[in-house]
């Protein structure tokens, strides 16, 4: 099981230079997780990148039918909060990372903030 961050699925949509690993992944039957505040991140990536409305909600569309939106809960939002403290982090990072643990799932990142964790598949 996996949970996608922002970066994995712009990856995968923006057609990036690792998304052919997240498409391994998108096309295969594992279970994907994405947290709600990921969606937030990449509609505000997609409309500063000048994307349509339109495609907009197709992805964020494909999103919701492809994987299961997590909700941040109090669980999250307090392992995020250790996990801020812990190491640094931006809150964001922070919610996804827990959400992740919380989850018992790997979580699939090129973000260099979460570079070197427990539980990362770092797209290189």
């Amino acid at each position: 099981m996996y949970t996608f961050d922002s970066y994995a699925w712009l990856e995968y949509f923006l057609a990036g230079t690792k998304g052919k690993e997240v498409l391994v992944i998108v096309n295969s039957k594992e279970q994907i997780l994405t947290p709600s505040i990921a969606l937030a991140e990449i509609k505000v990536r997609l409309t500063k990148d000048k994307i349509d409305a339109e495609q907009i909600a197709g992805i964020l569309d494909f999103i919701g039918k492809r994987s299961k939106i997590l909700n941040i809960n109090k669980e999250i939002s307090l392992l995020a909060a250790n996990l801020k403290i812990k190491h640094n982090l931006y809150l964001i990072d922070a919610l996804i990372y827990a959400s992740a643990i919380f989850t018992d799932s790997e979580l699939l990142t090129g973000d260099l903030h979460l570079k070197g964790f427990d539980k990362i598949k770092f797209l290189e």
